[in-house]
């Protein structure tokens, strides 16, 4: 079930939805190895998502 990176990076324990966004304006989030946008959804059991390179 996807949804929005943010959620799923805060959900995770790593920051608030707020820095989480901060990291992806950073381009510090990927999704399948590309670069993450803002308001972009995911699917943490289908796609590889990483936060500076070590997986969600």
């Amino acid at each position: 079930m996807s949804e929005r990176l943010q959620k799923l990076i805060a959900r995770a324990g790593i920051c608030s939805r707020r820095a989480a966004e901060e990291l992806i304006r950073a381009g510090k989030v990927k999704v399948d190895g590309r670069l993450a946008k803002i308001g972009q959804s995911a699917d943490p059991v289908r796609q590889r998502i990483t936060v500076d390179g070590k997986p969600l």
